[in-house]
């Protein structure tokens, strides 16, 4: 069966001569397929990006094929900051305390602030105040566990694997992370098993989930007070912070503590008597305890002993 095409008719200017033309269906289909691109190439605004982004996040889960490679983006980032360092180093022929600036904070997001030290007491804080500092605390501790990978033995690397699930993962973990089970069994079974136990491995998935939770918590943070707060100590270019710079960010985490001690002397000083507010306080005072442990292994790390927070603290 032959194809009918379907003709137009269009008038000469003089009006006697009729032209007679076919409009195929490709003609038809190339037409709308220029007005979709005309569409499609509109930039979407910020506020679609914005709730797209967030929509990703809250719909990842850990079994998804591909989740470890989220952390993959990180990792490329800290070798190409671990580079600039060296070259710093080399020009001056010593070690340079650098540290990331706000601007780079802005363009890269989440990976850069990780791998701060100055802006990341105030991400902590934040984390502090929204009750997900485990989080965080986790992946830098991955992070140094990564770390060792090279230059320790399989026994010191198990022991280390050991604390990190006693301390964040296990179901009696102080700071237990929230995970997902398939992927706390795996870990359980490497570190019950004798020969099955991977060094490379044994947090990938852990780690994966975790740097999601973190980039949720790193959205919210950008819409905070404590956000500017950074950027206007911090400066927008820096990247050597001096030590009244340093003494301003450990004080946020300082004056955290601080409140929460108060909290606790209230409680303690407005009823003596009562047999529940007494248990609530106990439970408090160990959750300080806990924090304040948390806040001073973090200077330590990243600014040394001298800067700790007061003793009376």
């Amino acid at each position: 069966m032959s194809k009918v095409r379907r003709a137009s008719v269009h008038s000469s200017s003089s009006g006697s001569d009729i032209i007679l033309s076919t409009r195929t269906r490709k003609s038809i289909s190339k037409s709308r397929r220029s007005s979709l691109a005309e569409e499609a190439i509109k930039p979407p605004s910020r506020r679609a990006s914005l709730a797209a982004a967030i929509t990703s996040l809250a719909t990842a889960t850990i079994d998804e094929e591909h989740t470890p490679l989220v952390v993959d983006v990180h990792d490329l980032y800290k070798k190409k900051i671990v580079k600039s360092s060296q070259k710093l180093n080399c020009f001056f022929g010593e070690p340079t305390p650098v540290d990331v600036c706000i601007s780079e904070i802005k363009k890269e997001g989440l990976k850069a602030i990780l791998e701060s030290k100055v802006p990341l007491c105030y991400f902590l804080y934040y984390l502090l105040d929204e009750f997900s500092s485990e989080n965080l605390l986790f992946f830098l501790e991955v992070e140094r566990f990564d770390e060792h990978r090279r230059i320790s033995t399989a026994g010191e690397l198990k022991a280390m694997a050991e604390r990190i699930y006693g301390t964040y993962i296990s179901n009696s973990a102080q700071l237990q992370i929230n995970l997902d089970d398939k992927v706390k069994r795996n870990i359980t079974n490497q570190l019950l098993a004798i020969s099955d136990f991977n060094a490379n491995t044994i947090f990938v998935e852990a780690k994966a989930s975790v740097y999601i939770l973190l980039e949720s918590s790193y959205i919210r943070f950008l819409e905070t007070n404590i956000y500017q707060e950074m950027v206007r100590h911090c400066g927008e270019f820096t990247i050597h912070y001096d030590e009244r710079t340093i003494k301003s960010a450990v004080s946020y985490l300082s004056g955290h503590l601080k409140q929460q001690k108060e909290s606790i002397n209230a409680q303690f000083n407005g009823s003596k008597d009562s047999n529940l507010s007494e248990s609530l306080i106990a439970v408090n005072s160990h959750y300080y305890n806990l924090t304040r442990s948390i806040i001073e292994r973090f200077v330590i790390n990243m600014f040394g002993k001298a800067h700790l927070p007061l003793k009376h603290l």
